[in-house]
Formats: C-alpha cells, structure tokens, sequence
C-alpha cells in the first residue's frame, strides 16, 4: 500500500474513533491535554502561544484562550486567507468570527511573525512518537510549520498516537506530543 492509501485508511480509522467520543468525552480530555500542556517548561517560558479553533472532534484548547490572555502571553489564533496560516495576535475574544471552513477566527487584528513565535500547538488527525503528523490533507500547517522557530507540539486523544505513520521530507517534525495521559518528546536525532 502507498504512502497517500496508508494516510487515507488512517485519516477514516482516526474519524471513526473521534465522532464516537461524545462532549462530555472530549471536554474531560481535552481538559487533560490542557493540563499537561501547562506543565512544559517551554510553555510556561514562552512569552507568545498560538493555539487553534477545534474543528471535527479535535482536542479543545479554547478554555486556555482567556487564561493565556490574563497571564500576559501573546495568544495567537490561526487565520486562513487562500492556501496561508497567518497567526494573527488576540487581546479580545469577541474579535472572532466564523472564518474558512466554518472555523472560527480573529477578525482584524495584528499579523504575527511566525518566526517570533515562542510555542505553538498544532492540531492533527494522528502523530506518531517521533513528532511525525497526519493533518487533514490540505497542507495549511505543512507550509506553515517550516516558519516556525518556537516550541512545536502536537495535541492528541491518546487513540491518535501511533508508533508509526507515513512520514514525507516535506513533513516538519514537532517537538513533542500531548495527550490526556502522555508526553511523547521528540529525541535530536531523529
């Protein structure tokens, strides 16, 4: 099977398993992944955080948003414009409307750099425990993620974290991957 088939099969096993957790489900979870997002060190240093707008069954970070805002880090929300992320600075989150693809996103506001960007939370289908990331197949974070500089974790129920998955040379590793009960850290070497 290649490469595009094993990422297909993989995207519909890891759909199947997210549209069956109910809300309750996933806000327990994904309070957990906040949690455990909050004890990295390079979380706690970062003085610029960009999170997202869950969408079909993600992890959901929204309840960090205001906490981000009140603690005095920057927090950065992702809007698309055609093909591109642009991490856009939120200080108010009445500034945020339905965007591309339904996704909710900042109105306005000001482009951050993505080079400046301390710490990033990437959303996925499935991650692997070298940093390795499945997206939906639309490329947004492939071609924004290479940009980054900062601290780069993926954020995952533990169902989406598998030993392995197709990994291409175009593909960026993360630092790490967050789930309810794990940290997975990506070695250097790898």
């Amino acid at each position: 099977m290649v490469k595009r088939e094993l990422k297909k099969a993989l995207r519909q096993e890891i759909k199947e398993i997210r549209e069956k957790l109910n809300e309750e489900e996933r806000k327990k979870l994904s309070l957990k992944v906040i949690e455990n997002l909050k004890k990295l060190s390079e979380f706690q240093r970062a003085k610029s955080v960009m999170l997202y707008y869950p969408t079909k069954g993600e992890v959901d970070l929204t309840p960090l948003f205001e906490e981000i805002i009140r603690s005095g880090k920057k927090l950065l929300l992702p809007k698309v414009v055609g093909e591109t992320i642009f991490p856009i600075e939120v200080e108010d989150l009445t500034c945020i409307r339905e965007g591309c693809f339904n996704i909710p996103e900042p109105i306005g506001g000001k482009i951050y750099k993505p080079e400046k960007i301390e710490f990033v939370a990437v959303p996925g289908v499935a991650f692997d425990k070298r940093g390795c990331r499945l997206g939906f197949g639309k490329g947004f974070y492939d071609r924004f993620l290479p940009r980054v500089k900062g601290f780069k974790v993926g954020v995952a129920y533990d169902f989406q974290v598998k030993e392995e998955i197709p990994c291409e040379e175009h593909d960026v590793p993360l630092d790490a991957v967050v789930t309810p009960t794990k940290v997975y850290r990506r070695t250097k070497t790898d």
